[in-house]
């Protein structure tokens, strides 16, 4: 959906220093828990009445939707590797199924590109390279985010009536 208003003005952007948080990448309930407070209550999708009329999402919440996938399916073929399983591909979840990963390392690889974060990252000498951590960046108020998307958050009848069933939590589904 091509959208006419320039929503960068929606949320303020501040500088922030990525911090090394290893909880998002393991396999646990915590990392569970952690990624799904990164969404809205309602996943994210919002109708706006001149922003997207039609029920949208912000491209960053199929982005990270996308890279939770992606740990989703590293864990699951790590811990098949460890226990010496093989994994039925017609029995993985979408989630982690070959077309979706393909389909969500496309769309980051683009989204990276397109969104060059410019910083400037020292090398680390000692270590080799760049880690990533300790350099200030400009970021969006990802509070402030969160909390716009929140207040115009729409549900389909379906949707409403699968989160009754399924005590209250909401998905983030996109499919290849």
């Amino acid at each position: 959906m091509h959208l006419v208003t320039d929503v960068r003005n929606i949320v303020e952007t501040a500088p922030h220093v990525f911090v090394y948080n290893r909880t998002f990448a393991e396999k646990s309930a915590a990392a569970d828990a952690a990624w799904s407070e990164l969404f809205p209550r309602q996943a994210g999708y919002f109708s706006h009445p001149s922003l997207a009329p039609q029920r949208s999402t912000f491209s960053v919440f199929h982005y990270l939707h996308c890279l939770n996938g992606i740990r989703q399916g590293y864990w699951a073929v790590h811990s098949a590797a460890v226990a010496g399983e093989k994994l039925n591909a017609s029995s993985l979840p979408m989630m982690i199924s070959a077309p979706h990963v393909r389909h969500c390392i496309d769309l980051l690889r683009q989204s990276l590109m397109c969104n060059a974060d410019l910083t400037v990252e020292v090398k680390d000498e000692a270590a080799g390279g760049v880690h990533g951590f300790g350099e200030e960046h400009r970021c969006v108020d990802w509070s402030g985010l969160v909390g716009w998307t929140s207040a115009w958050e729409t549900q389909t009848k379906e949707q409403k009536e699968q989160a009754q069933k399924h005590g209250g939590e909401q998905m983030h589904h996109h499919h290849d």
